[in-house]
């Protein structure tokens, strides 16, 4: 028949229209690949709620052992209480426990919510928990026989989801970002310094056609530049812009600022060391007796600072930067931006490649 020499090529077009738009956000993130031996890290959720809440209540929802960790990855001082109100619908950045394997990365085993007169799987997950993880990832990682039937007293464990992928060869800090009705990638990507093309890839979706209100969005982060030796008990840190970290057992505060052009920037502390030193080590740093973490001092040749580089049991570490007389300078890292955000072609222009071919093939 003379219609047969289109059947193949149209079936194959509504295959990949098909294909298109079956690219849907899922709510999981993508951490590793299948086979891969687990691996953990730090990373963050945007947690919002309708109703009045406090930091306090935020740390006890989502089981993080300190408040200090939650006021430093909003950037708030210390002497933030937990009685701290915080207003319906204003979004609080939560760190949790990132645990990845078999290729998707959810929080390691906490929190755990104990269910109360009243409460449904699909209501735990929406409104308790701000639409951060979906009922059924909570059904399906608690193995409920039947998610519609649960008992006052249960306890599940809410499988928030993360990553601790580098993007693009740069580190960066995974964070949930609760999709709003109406919102764009170019949006999102405005807000949070990447672009629609990574969060695209990133969350194995085509474009905006593809992206869906109330489900979490993975957002890399760009992390500040450190000199935190692989030997290091911090050497994981990873801190994203406007936000800080009380480390070396409470006697090193470091800060993540895009102004300062990325660097991650540390000084004493100036609080009480923790139970493991009677008193701070000295950040003095190595090569330069006149010199401390933070400080910097200005040379014939240019300026030369001291930065921290992590820390043992028993002592601080430090990083000298090049002596600028040496004429061994760094390059310059550029202007503020995540360029953590670049990705290979999109998977949307992809498709419209291979439909266009099938249609002049379909005209042959």
């Amino acid at each position: 028949m003379e219609t047969s020499r289109y059947t193949l090529p149209l079936l194959l077009i509504a295959f990949s229209f098909l294909l298109t738009l079956s690219a849907q956000m899922t709510g999981n993130f993508k951490c590793g690949e299948p086979g891969d031996s687990p691996s953990t890290c730090r990373s963050l959720v945007g947690y919002s709620s309708k109703q009045a809440t406090t930091y306090g209540n935020i740390q006890t929802l989502f089981a993080v052992k300190k408040l200090r960790s939650i006021l430093e990855a909003n950037n708030l001082p210390l002497s933030t209480p937990r009685a701290q109100g915080v207003n319906p619908n204003q979004v609080v950045r939560v760190p949790i426990p990132c645990s990845c394997s078999n290729g998707t990365g959810v929080s390691n085993r906490s929190p755990v919510y104990t269910v109360k007169k009243g409460d449904t799987l699909f209501f735990i997950a929406s409104e308790i928990f701000g639409g951060l993880v979906r009922y059924q990832r909570i059904s399906d990682l608690n193995k409920i026989p039947d998610a519609s039937e649960i008992d006052v007293g249960q306890r599940f464990w809410i499988p928030l989801p993360c990553s601790c992928d580098e993007v693009n060869g740069q580190n960066v800090v995974h964070y949930a970002h609760v999709v709003k009705s109406g919102s764009s990638l170019g949006e999102i990507a405005s807000q949070f310094g990447t672009d629609n093309k990574t969060l695209a890839q990133l969350n194995g979706i085509s474009g905006d056609a593809q992206l869906l209100a109330d489900y979490p969005l993975n957002v890399p982060l760009r992390a500040c530049n450190t000199s935190l030796r692989e030997e290091s008990l911090d050497a994981k840190m990873l801190l994203p812009n406007s936000s800080y970290s009380i480390t070396a057992n409470n006697c090193i505060r470091c800060s993540c600022e895009a102004a300062n052009n990325w660097t991650l920037s540390c000084e004493a502390s100036q609080l009480k060391p923790s139970s493991t030193w009677q008193t701070c080590p000295s950040p003095q740093c190595e090569g330069a007796e006149s010199l401390f973490v933070g400080n910097t001092t200005n040379t014939s040749c240019g300026p030369r600072s001291c930065a921290y580089a992590g820390y043992s049991n028993q002592t601080i570490f430090t990083a000298l930067s090049p002596d600028p007389c040496s004429g061994s300078g760094g390059n310059s890292s550029g202007p503020p931006g995540n360029y953590a955000s670049t990705f290979s072609s999109s998977f949307s222009f992809a498709m419209v490649l291979i439909q266009c071919a099938l249609i002049c093939l379909c005209l042959l």
